[in-house]
């Protein structure tokens, strides 16, 4: 047999249940926040697969070094990502200086090539799993350079934004972009990465 209320009584139970949704509305959005801790790891593997995939980019095999060095390593949270040059499918894009054998226009996509050669590497040094990618915390860019041309930054933004495009906010990074009077192989632009991952 259900009670009726008195008065007292309403004005007793109502706050009591307010309370007890309160403390599960509580407890419910912190088992979300827990949840929402630990998801970022899926979350960016399926970001970073489908930001490269709407970009159409398919990682290359890491070019193999061309000097006793490796093409990575990592220590601890970081990955070194050594100095990328712009090999694709096996032939160097662009070779000379900038902008007088090579316009700032086609050494910007030489730039853009460095980034996707990065990313390569980079998933060997995550062992494919691009979504560890917790931070690029910097590139180091050089382009090799006519006297007097001062555009080297707008050639290195090619891979700044390809970065930011793959790994959102955690793609912005600290930069480097000088020009040099020669580059290995008579590459136009070189580039080298640090990120932390997980």
């Amino acid at each position: 047999m259900s009670k009726l209320l008195t008065p007292d009584h309403a004005s007793t139970a109502t706050p009591q249940l307010n309370r007890r949704q309160l403390i599960t509305a509580a407890v419910t959005l912190a088992g979300g926040l827990a949840l929402a801790r630990h998801a970022p790891a899926a979350n960016a593997a399926e970001n970073v697969a489908g930001r490269l995939q709407a970009l159409g980019i398919q990682l290359p095999e890491p070019p193999a070094p061309v000097a006793n060095y490796v093409a990575y390593l990592v220590q601890d949270n970081f990955a070194y990502i050594a100095g990328q040059i712009p090999f694709a499918n096996g032939e160097l894009l662009f070779p000379g200086s900038v902008p007088n054998e090579v316009s700032v226009d086609a050494a910007r996509i030489a730039a853009r090539q460095c980034g996707i050669n990065i990313l390569a590497a980079l998933s060997g040094a995550c062992e494919g799993n691009l979504d560890r990618v917790r931070q690029c915390m910097r590139l180091d860019g050089f382009v090799a350079s006519a006297d007097g041309f001062t555009q080297q930054p707008q050639v290195i933004n090619a891979a700044s934004d390809l970065m930011v495009e793959v790994f959102g906010d955690a793609g912005r990074h600290t930069r480097t972009a000088v020009g040099v009077n020669e580059l290995p192989l008579n590459a136009c632009v070189e580039i080298s990465a640090v990120f932390v991952i997980d």
